[in-house]
């Protein structure tokens, strides 16, 4: 069976596709001490110091205690979320110094949080020292799921649109949406029910239908998630959660987004999707179905 093809009625179509909210212009209202004094150090200490230690993706140590994250896929909304989570929060977030935006290209300087990732601290931590970090964890997710959600929607924390690499059609920034169904909507490409029909024998009719009625159902409100809860995202020393790294995938999402995206982001990795249950809450099986079924037609390419 051919992924089915969408057919968008103008008239009906979701409320994301003109939105009533005005867009926000993130990179200038999510900007953080962008002097022009820190924007020439910062630069500065790229081409400097930054070659002295070793780069890891995006990320380039500049000093023993700050590191800088930088590229054009970088945006600001990643440093306005870890200032909003610090404000807000007693989680364990890098300190953002200065954030801002110069030639198109983002900036953001931060604590380099010292502490080794857990996905090596899991190679040797007895069981008792790791029972008391998924503790920890689980009081981590449940700090994020007291923050009061600003709307019923889909967005970053500051309003504005979200990024999410292992989405298709998310290599670039999409949202916000209104509503969770809308962004549901919007996952699917379009896809309707009427779009089925005619199409009951094929063997996957029945999965898309339960997956579009689930995701077409009431929802409660968002929660604030992580969005990327891989172990080398979580930061440990003497046995202490002490940093929460990486969070560009972040936003206020449907409550099952965390677990579905911990699980299907890491299914290369079987040990930590066994873990999970340990800190995080499952969805309900028809959630994870509904996902897996998403995962099945409009998944990682």
């Amino acid at each position: 069976m051919k992924a089915p093809t969408p057919v968008l009625a103008p008239e009906a179509a979701p409320s994301f596709i003109s939105p009533t909210k005005a867009s926000v212009p993130l990179f200038a209202a999510s900007s953080q001490n962008g002097t022009s004094l820190r924007r020439f150090l910062t630069r500065l200490a790229l081409h400097t110091s930054g070659k002295l230690y070793h780069r890891d993706g995006l990320c380039v140590p500049i000093s023993k205690h700050k590191i800088l994250k930088t590229g054009f896929r970088v945006h600001l909304t990643e440093g306005a979320t870890m200032k909003y989570l610090a404000e807000n929060t007693a989680i364990p977030v890098p300190k953002v110094y200065c954030s801002f935006l110069c030639r198109h290209r983002a900036y953001i300087v931060m604590e380099r949080i010292q502490g080794d990732e857990l996905s090596t601290a899991l190679k040797t931590m007895p069981k008792e020292s790791l029972e008391d970090v998924f503790s920890q964890l689980r009081d981590i997710i449940r700090e994020l799921r007291a923050l009061t959600p600003p709307c019923t929607g889909v967005e970053s924390c500051v309003g504005g649109s979200l990024y999410d690499s292992r989405i298709p059609q998310g290599n670039h920034r999409f949202g916000p949406f209104k509503t969770i169904r809308d962004f549901h909507f919007w996952l699917r490409k379009g896809l309707r029910p009427e779009d089925l029909q005619g199409r009951e024998r094929d063997q996957d009719w029945h999965g898309l239908q339960e997956m579009m009625n689930r995701q077409d159902g009431p929802w409660p409100p968002p929660v604030f998630t992580h969005g990327d809860l891989n172990p080398s995202n979580i930061l440990i020393r003497e046995g202490k959660v002490v940093g929460i790294i990486d969070w560009e995938f972040s936003g206020w999402y449907p409550q099952y987004w965390e677990y579905t995206s911990a699980w299907f982001g890491n299914t290369m990795k079987p040990g930590w999707q066994s873990k999970l249950d340990q800190f995080l809450d499952r969805p309900d099986p028809e959630e994870v179905k509904m996902e897996e079924v998403r995962h099945k037609w409009w998944g990682e390419c």
